[in-house]
Parts: C-alpha cells; structure tokens; sequence
C-alpha cells in the first residue's frame, strides 16, 4: 500500500520520491514472474478524505504504483478486502492503471459471475493457472456493483478446489493466491490449513496468503509450497512484527517446482517507508522466527539456513 487516509485527510508513502524498492530490485527483476498483492485502490486524483468515513482506506496513485513495475514486479493481485476503499470509482480505475504500468492484474473485480475463476499467465513458455481469492471485504457488496472475487470462509475450499483441479489440466503450474485470516495473528487458523492441504490435494503447486500482515510459517505439503501469510512488503505500520517481512522465490524445473528460497528483510520508516534487504544478525531474527514457526506443529516443515537466507530444499515433487 503507498498511504492511507487519516483524521485530517490523506497521509501518503511518497514512493516516487523516495524509492521504496532499491534493495529489493535485483531479487525481483530476477524472477520470471514476480508477484505481490497490491492492497490499495490506484486513482490519478484521489478525493481528498474517505469516501467511507474511516482512516483504516488506502489508496494510490500512478505515480507511486509505478516505482513496482520499475523494480520488476510484474503481477498484482486485487483480491483483497481494501479493493473497494475507493468505491466503485477506485474499482473501475485501478486496473487500467496497472496496465498502463506494465502490471498484470489477477483477482480484479468483474461486472458478472462467475466472480472465481482460473487466470493463464505464461513465462518462459509455461502456462501458468492461478485462482485470486479473498474470504474478507470492507464493506457489504452493493447491488450492480463489480464482484469482489470473494468466498466465506466456510466455503471456500468448496468453491475454489473445482478451479484447481481444472487448471491442473491444462497449465504447466498451479497456484492459490488467498487473502484470509486473522489481522496480527502468528499462526494460521485450522480452517485456513484444511484449505491450503485440500487445495493442494486438487493440484495446486503453490498456495500464497495475505491479510494477517506478519509473517506466518511456510509449509511443504505433499510437496507443495504454503505460504500462509507473507506479511507486508511497503507498509506505514513499522512496529517490530508487521515490519518483519522477505521475499519467497520459487524454482521451477521441468514445469514443477524444484526449491524454495526465503530472504530476510525490513519496512524503514525513514526518509520515507522503504523495505529493504537484511542480511546478518537483524536478518537472522527474521529467519529464526519463520523457521520457528515452519517447524512447529502442525505445520512441522524445516528450513536450512543457506548464508543470509533460508531454503526448503526439493519443495515440490518431481513430474
């Protein structure tokens, strides 16, 4: 997110002023596909206080989207509960900005049903299917309004796993991209564990969550990679846990996922909010704590330390 409204108007991250991304840039541009939710509504003028009357709205603008394409990020996804901090207004606009940015949108929202479906992205050749999801919004949804690709929390295995396992069909990778669960919590609830595994079992290849805005352990089931909360990436809350937060890359050989790799890093506060690369004793707090959490129950999944990151070693299995 690049700023949010406050009591007396809007509080931005100025991003086109200050770079929030240098360190981070090179890890990015090296991904074939490097995705990140992007938790913000984008508008060329955004209105001065919050259409809804609350702080607790963000919204950007093209400017400031911009500097995530310039450090190689090539995919956004809008499934989120703030994709309607700016109304239907900020719902219609963000996409064409995103484009406009060199940024591939998932999870948008959609003039009429089915408001879940299976994207196709492609790198190197590979057709890749992934499923945007998400089982919290702001706001009830308004007759005539664009649909949230939004799901209970009861059912959304049910209304996700089909998707799953139609992409299996017919794309080289698979991935679940959820944004779920509980603000500040450390570890997933049941429900959000039964569905990872249960979209795992139905072919996903990857399961990527937001919405908690900490770090929350990372899971190899059957194989599979679950990431059930990657926490913040630019954010204006830097207080010790939300501004723990890294990147997760994944290898992919032959269509499948071969690796995982987990670099440390921090949200800044000054001159501006930047996130930026941890190497040495501040990284290693990061990497202690998801490595804690990865290994204990249920998720009992053990990471290496590999220098200044961390490794999950055969993370999927082979074709």
């Amino acid at each position: 997110m690049f700023g949010r409204f406050v009591d007396d108007g809007f509080a931005p991250i100025e991003a086109e002023r200050h770079d929030p991304f240098t360190t981070m840039a090179p890890l990015l541009a090296a991904a074939d596909l490097a995705f990140v939710n992007l938790e913000t509504p984008v508008m060329a003028a955004p209105p001065a206080t919050s259409s809804w009357g609350t702080r607790m709205r963000f919204v950007g603008t093209p400017a400031r989207l911009a500097t995530l394409a310039a450090a190689g990020v090539d995919v956004v996804s809008l499934a989120n509960n703030h994709h309607y901090d700016l109304r239907a207004a900020g719902v219609a606009e963000t996409p064409g900005h995103c484009a406009a940015s060199g940024l591939t949108v998932i999870g948008a929202a959609v003039a009429a049903e089915p408001r879940l479906r299976v994207e196709t992205l492609t790198a190197r050749g590979r057709r890749i299917g992934v499923v945007a999801a998400t089982t919290t919004r702001n706001g009830d949804q308004r007759p005539g309004e664009p649909l949230l690709p939004f799901a209970e929390e009861r059912g959304l295995a049910a209304a996700v796993t089909p998707l799953l396992v139609a992409a299996r069909a017919d794309h080289d990778l698979v991935i679940a991209i959820m944004h779920w669960g509980t603000e500040y919590a450390e570890v997933p609830e049941r429900w959000q564990i039964d569905a990872a595994h249960a979209f795992v079992e139905a072919g996903a290849d990857l399961v990527i969550g937001s919405h908690p805005h900490v770090l929350q352990g990372i899971e190899r089931y059957r194989g599979a990679v679950i990431a059930y909360s990657l926490g913040n990436f630019l954010f204006d809350n830097t207080v010790e846990l939300p501004r723990q937060t890294g990147l997760l890359r994944v290898t992919i050989d032959a269509g499948r996922c071969s690796a995982a790799r987990f670099d440390a890093a921090l949200i800044h506060k000054y001159p501006e909010h930047h996130v930026a690369a941890t190497p040495g004793r501040r990284g290693r707090v990061i990497r202690d704590r998801l490595r804690a959490l990865s290994a204990a129950r249920p998720l009992r999944t053990p990471w290496r330390d590999d220098g200044d990151a961390l490794v999950l070693d055969a993370a999927c299995p082979p074709p």
